[in-house]
């Protein structure tokens, strides 16, 4: 059986990160693309689950759901997608396609690289689903680009393409969040020296995800004179920030600066004039110290590239469905594929 968006059969969507593994039926009988109604939706935590196909078995038993009722599966997965096996960047859960396909008795199984499936559910997106940064100036028929970070730090682009008179959406994914760290002042040169210690190479995404603003904070913890480092998660950090407790305070505004630098870079290499949007779990949790926080100027700082860059559109997105959404999109373009 192959997928078929016309079929009344559900399809079984997941945005599968680091941390949780989120699941969803969508309803795409009679929807355009992305516009279907997600029935059931349950989050997994990752590390409840030793194999990935457990954690598929447990929603679908959760919810009485025979796998040979569904259409097929769509499955955004947190890790670059080739042509072996899948192997999560920062979880232990790994797996072969056709291996899972047939384990859950699937009749048709799509995998999309997380970031992707947020990409495409970007231009679908409505202003209910997006909080204002930056209003910007949108440039009509140029790419937009994702940026987030969460467990990690994901990047995907998404470019128009007209075809038959019409415009469609490509997806450009990425492995953006594992360039280079770029350090722009002593303190960051600093920090960058701390993390060389930890790590042989340190990767933008060892600063702007959870273990990076926990190593924020420790970092910052060691340079006031504290000998004696209390431990803090990444929300506890950010929970005292919005409290207004100065060390965590400092060490979101920090991230968010890097964040802001990082997301400038990759609008540059996307020619993002359509816009730039955050994803991710943590942005939202600190969506009020945002406006009070380097991001912006630190976006905008590119040297001879700043009045292009500054006139680009900033939002958030706030959708936690997003990225399921984004996995059924991958879903009904694979069937116009073929």
């Amino acid at each position: 059986m192959i997928f078929d968006p016309a079929s009344d059969a559900p399809l079984l969507v997941g945005d599968i990160g680091g941390t949780n593994a989120r699941f969803a039926m969508y309803d795409h009988a009679g929807f355009a693309a992305g516009g279907g109604k997600l029935l059931v939706r349950d989050t997994l935590a990752a590390s409840d689950h030793a194999h990935f196909a457990d954690a598929v078995q447990a929603f679908l038993s959760a919810n009485a759901v025979p796998p040979d009722t569904l259409s097929g599966a769509s499955f955004a997965v947190a890790c670059p997608l080739g042509v072996g096996e899948v192997r999560f960047t920062n979880s232990p859960w790994r797996f072969v396609r056709k291996e899972l396909q047939q384990s859950l008795q699937l009749s048709r199984l799509v995998l999309v690289n997380d970031f992707e499936a947020l990409a495409l559910s970007v231009p679908r997106m409505t202003l209910e689903q997006l909080n204002v940064l930056r209003v910007g100036e949108v440039a009509s028929g140029a790419p937009k680009v994702v940026v987030g970070s969460g467990t990690g730090l994901g990047v995907a682009g998404i470019v128009p393409l007209q075809l038959d008179g019409e415009t469609r959406w490509r997806a450009v994914p990425g492995e953006g969040g594992h360039v280079a760290f770029a350090p722009l002042d002593d303190f960051e040169f600093d920090l960058l020296r701390h993390l060389r210690g930890k790590h042989s190479r340190v990767s933008v995404e060892r600063v702007v995800c959870g273990d990076g603003l926990e190593a924020l904070h420790a970092f910052l913890l060691s340079c006031s004179g504290v000998t004696a480092l209390r431990p803090a998660r990444t929300a506890e950090i950010t929970r005292e920030a919005l409290a207004g407790e100065s060390v965590a305070r400092e060490a979101v505004m920090r991230f968010l600066a890097i964040l802001g630098s990082f997301a400038g870079d990759c609008a540059l290499l996307y020619a993002a004039r359509g816009g730039v949007y955050f994803g991710g779990g943590i942005l939202p949790r600190i969506w009020p110290l945002v406006a009070d926080s380097p991001l912006i100027e630190r976006f905008d700082a590119k040297g001879r590239m700043a009045p292009w860059v500054s006139r680009i559109p900033l939002r958030l997105i706030t959708d936690d469905t997003a990225a399921r959404r984004g996995a059924a999109i991958a879903a009904h373009d694979s069937h116009l594929k073929g």
